[in-house]
């Protein structure tokens, strides 16, 4: 099953004059990630914006997806600092179905394919309609002339979508138009959490109810990810590594070990990087 990753670096305020960087943590997740993926389900990509990819290139490291890179972009309407994550939306445009979208942040360390095989959408689990998170989709300041399908539901649970399959390009399309439309369409506004998590997760199981599909998901909730040992996603320590160098510093560190150990092959072209040189020398 082909998998593929993006990196969009507008949203991190890459500008003129100014080099994307990935810190030590994300880029040893991604590549054990990678890793993973291509043992364990099937050949990856990296959709990436030029500044990304130059950051890859200069490091010797665009040849870890084995189905390559391709440049790719999100229209200038849309608001970095709002839609963060849009770039998986374009890239998931671009991408031949059935794919599995994987976040950055997210490591798959089993086979997909028997969960996989009679669903139309998967994601990693669902959300719950928190309203401080999932507000009433109606007081989202949106442009004159735009209005929500009558087909959705809103009471329908929210999907997290740091793992994504979809099946059939006819649905991945309607998706991601709905998802884009909105983003295109709402106004100014100083909320960088909702309008996101609405395009993206809430969006994603109205659309398929709208179609009569159903949204598998490999654990019920958040909470369900504690005690599995088929995915590790770093999301919500990442604030934890901002401010506790030691518990940052650990991860990488057992990340070169899986590496050394399990992945010899991309163990020599993470040693090899600035970010994570010094973590070569690293012992059991």
């Amino acid at each position: 099953m082909n998998g593929f990753y993006s990196l969009w670096t507008k949203p991190s305020g890459v500008g003129a004059g100014r080099e994307f960087a990935m810190q030590d943590h994300e880029l040893a997740c991604l590549l054990l990630s990678v890793a993973a993926y291509e043992e364990y389900n099937g050949r990856t990509r990296l959709y990436a914006d030029k500044k990304a990819g130059a950051f890859f290139m200069e490091r010797g490291l665009e040849d870890i997806f084995s189905r390559g890179m391709e440049e790719f972009d999100v229209p200038e309407d849309i608001d970095p600092g709002v839609f963060w994550a849009a770039g998986k939306l374009c890239a998931l445009k671009l991408e031949d179905m059935p794919a599995v979208m994987i976040d950055t942040d997210l490591i798959i360390w089993r086979s997909l394919g028997r969960h996989l095989r009679d669903k139309s959408v998967a994601v990693i689990h669902r959300e719950e309609l928190n309203p401080a998170i999932y507000p009433d989709p109606g007081t989202f300041a949106t442009r004159p002339g735009y209005s929500y399908p009558r087909g959705w539901d809103f009471k329908i649970r929210p999907a997290n979508t740091a793992m994504l399959y979809i099946r059939d390009k006819d649905f991945r399309d309607h998706y991601v138009e709905e998802s884009l439309r909105f983003m295109h369409n709402m106004g100014p506004t100083d909320d960088k959490l909702c309008p996101m998590v609405f395009a993206e997760q809430r969006i994603l199981p109205m659309c398929a109810a709208e179609r009569g599909l159903s949204v598998y998901s490999f654990v019920p909730s958040m909470e369900g990810l504690r005690g599995q040992d088929m995915f590790t996603h770093i999301w919500g320590h990442k604030n934890v590594f901002k401010f506790n160098m030691d518990e940052r510093r650990s991860f990488v560190k057992r990340c070169m070990l899986r590496l050394k150990r399990e992945f010899p092959d991309m163990y020599k072209k993470a040693a090899a990087v600035p970010e994570l040189e010094e973590y070569a020398a690293c012992e059991e």
